[in-house]
């Protein structure tokens, strides 16, 4: 049989299968996840075999000390969550990373593999310190006994001695030093000492109380070690060291000392000694017991580590790892390719296909083909607080600022600049005559005449809405024409290039210009919705969005309206009534940002599914952006605490099928998770897959959740075995009879 009788015979074969399928539901519209975080403020640091592992509120960040090569573990990379607040090394050299959530994750390098401990799930963990096959965990109720060969809690020890009346019990441990078999703990309430060779350590008595009484300079301890048998106490009022049976205060009198660290001699210490961490700095103890600094002045250590070879590494709020070079006596942060921020107020792709991201804690990020680039104040930017981003015809970048205008930013090849847009000229105004350069611009949008809409929240002149033209003019409406309140919260313009505006306190109004900028005459504001007139949830929006349908979608702080062909709707199911953010993505369905997740939604009514923390990879709940690639179907979601991009199969229908295709091409499949993937399929497109045979192997029918512009395929066929290797032919035909193949060679392994 030559090819083209093949694919004739498929396509019969095809016509009559279409008959007598059955209609198949699908199980996921997310084909993929990735995660993008800032390495942010490191909580905890551990080193061993030369690599040095970091544990923060991004991930975890590993360094090798040699090569300063780096790798980065989110939870798309294995761990259960983001935020990391304790590492440990065990003896096997297994890293085990404490979460937020009271999850233990234990790493193994030798395999590549995670695991999840559960035990102490919702409680704080503070600290871990592994000894033999033990593993001491600092919790907010004590310190628990933890068997790493069976993988289980032994016991917990929760008074310590140091609790009485209504604190019984109730004791958390700040931090766990363990010397020989000298067990030390660092509390709020002053410091505990036993010996982990005792038999009842879950007894009081089986403890010594050192507090101020024994000589402390606070019972607030945060931290402690323990130098050649002498322990040292980093307390909320200073450093303290043992002497018999008394605390000696050791300089830094009165002083937050944050953490401390054993450090072996080297080039600069002439003998092993202690690290102290305070608000001003890393501090050595000298011979004579007085601190010398550790290179320049900081006020943002969170962690300090040393490794076997004296180095001193550290952690800075906000902005990652740093190690300290003997040489030129200066801290040096470890570069991370990643945005600047885990805060994505607003996202962008241009037309490059460039993402850019608006920051409220530290300014604008873009990725660029891999590359992470921030910009900040540190570069130029007049402020790091941005809150929305929309391009210009020309290509150009505007980030609306809260409280620095609006900051317009072009990239070439040579050079990124920057030009403002602010009180200068009187372009925009102030929020309030005390504060008259403090110029709110938390909305923008463009419509279809190239104009720039600019909402100036609470400006002082009451001008809250403002149109720049492409040859620089501006427009202005005011509080007075119509839209009652300076609190604008949200812009869109629908397809009539009519500007609806969201506020914070008088639900929605309606500009509808008539194309005449400039003529106040022919302005009408008479269309608006609220709670009282049109059934709003609420007068105070939050989003707004226009579908394909032309179809507007309302976002407010108790929940979802949709307005269309003059009614209001109001019933979606939404994960959660609180909307923060609304997206179209290439298939029309709407994407509904709230503080606990993802709605998504397909046409005015069907939903589709829930995205959360809890049954996806998705970063954080507490959603704040989207931005859309209609062609791969891929969607960025931007939250509080990260950056998530899921792989989907809403991408923008073609024409026809005449650019059908797949890969990878072999697909070479195990059963692990490989997928083929096929491409550009037209409007209603069903697909099926054939063997050389000409049996139906899978359908993936038009209509059904599973397929859009892409179909992906997992190699199984239709009762969830796995084919063997061969040729197979996928047939993509359309509702009107518009049909193409194409052929893949399936390895199977």
């Amino acid at each position: 049989m030559t090819g083209d009788e093949l694919v004739t015979r498929l396509i019969f074969s095809a016509i009559f299968f279409l008959n007598i399928l059955a209609y198949e539901t699908a199980t996921t519209q997310i084909v993929g996840w990735q995660t993008f975080t800032s390495i942010g403020t490191i909580k905890d640091i551990d080193i061993d075999a030369g690599k040095v592992w970091s544990g923060s509120d991004g991930g975890v960040f590993q360094v090798d000390i040699n090569s300063r090569t780096t790798a980065k573990f989110t939870n798309t990379e294995g761990l259960s969550a983001n935020d990391v607040v304790a590492v440990e090394i065990d003896r096997h050299g297994v890293i085990w990373f404490a979460l937020f959530n009271g999850l233990l994750n234990r790493y193994l390098p030798d395999t590549e593999s995670w695991e999840v401990v559960e035990d102490y799930r919702g409680q704080q963990i503070s600290d871990m310190v592994a000894v033999g096959d033990s593993l001491y965990v600092g919790l907010d109720i004590g310190v628990s006994l933890y068997t790493i060969d069976k993988m289980e809690v032994k016991e917990t020890y929760r008074n310590l001695g140091l609790s009485s009346g209504d604190d019984v019990g109730k004791i958390g441990a700040n931090a766990i030093f363990i010397d020989g078999t000298d067990i030390f703990v660092a509390t709020s309430s002053g410091i505990a000492r036993s010996s982990i060779a005792l038999g009842n350590l879950q007894a009081p008595s089986s403890w010594v109380q050192y507090t101020t009484a024994s000589g402390l300079p606070s019972n607030g301890v945060n931290d402690i070690v323990v130098l050649n048998g002498i322990p040292y106490a980093a307390t909320t009022r200073g450093a303290s060291r043992l002497t018999d049976t008394l605390w000696m205060d050791v300089a830094l009198v009165g002083v937050n000392v944050k953490a401390m660290e054993l450090v072996d001699s080297n080039q600069l210490f002439p003998e092993n000694t202690v690290l102290s961490v305070t608000n001003d700095g890393v501090f050595w103890l000298d011979a004579a017991d007085n601190w010398q600094r550790l290179g320049s002045r900081l006020t943002d250590v969170t962690a300090v580590k040393t490794d076997e070879n004296g180095g001193v590494w550290i952690g800075r709020d906000g902005l990652g790892l740093a190690s300290f070079n003997f040489d030129s006596e200066i801290w040096e942060l470890v570069p991370e390719n990643a945005p600047a921020s885990n805060d994505f107020k607003s996202l962008l792709l241009d037309e490059q296909g460039r993402l850019w991201c608006a920051s409220q804690l530290r300014g604008i990020h873009m990725l660029d083909n891999g590359t992470w680039v921030n910009f900040s104040r540190d570069n130029g930017l007049p402020s790091n607080d941005y809150r929305d981003l929309v391009t210009d015809a020309e290509g150009r970048i505007w980030a609306g600022s809260w409280g620095g205008g609006v900051t317009i930013i072009e990239v070439t090849p040579d050079d990124t600049t920057f030009s403002v847009i602010d009180t200068t000229g009187a372009v925009l105004a102030g929020f309030s005559g005390n504060s008259p350069g403090f110029v709110l611009v938390n909305g923008m949008a463009r419509d279809q005449a190239d104009n720039i809409w600019l909402l100036n929240r609470e400006a002082v002149n009451t001008r809250v809405l403002a149109s720049r033209t492409p040859q620089g003019e501006y427009a202005y409406f005011t509080v007075n024409e119509g839209l009652f309140t300076r609190f604008v919260t949200a812009i869109e313009i629908d397809q009539f290039d009519r500007v609806w505006v969201g506020t914070e306190d008088g639900g929605v109004r309606v500009l509808d210009h008539n194309n005449t900028l400039f003529d106040k005459s022919d302005d009408n504001f008479q269309q608006g919705l609220n709670v009282t007139d049109d059934g709003l949830f609420s007068n105070s929006v939050t989003a707004l969005a226009e579908d394909r349908d032309g179809a507007i979608w309302i976002g407010t702080d108790e929940g979802l309206n949709l307005w269309f062909d003059n009614v209001t709707r109001n019933e979606f199911g939404i994960i959660n009534r609180s909307i923060t953010a609304i997206g179209i993505d290439g298939r029309n369905n709407k994407w509904i940002g709230t503080i606990n997740g993802v709605t998504i939604l397909r046409g005015h009514q069907e939903k589709l599914l829930d995205l959360t923390t809890g049954n996806s990879p998705l970063v954080s709940g507490n959603i704040q952006s989207f931005a859309f690639n209609e062609i791969t179907g891929e969607v960025w979601i931007g939250t509080d605490r990260g950056l998530s991009l899921a792989q989907t199969l809403f991408t923008t229908p073609k024409e026809d099928l005449s650019q059908l295709s797949g890969f990878p091409n072999p697909f070479i499949t195990s059963g692990s998770g490989e997928r083929f993937t096929i491409l550009n399929l037209a409007e209603n497109t069903s697909v099926s897959i054939f063997n050389s045979a000409g049996r139906l192997i899978k359908t993936f029918r038009a209509g059904t959740s599973e397929i859009g512009a892409q179909a992906v395929w997992d190699g199984a066929d239709k009762d969830g075995a796995l084919v063997g290797s061969g040729i197979y032919v996928y047939l993509a035909y359309t509702d009107n009879d518009i049909s193409a193949t194409g052929k893949v060679a399936v390895i199977r392994r």
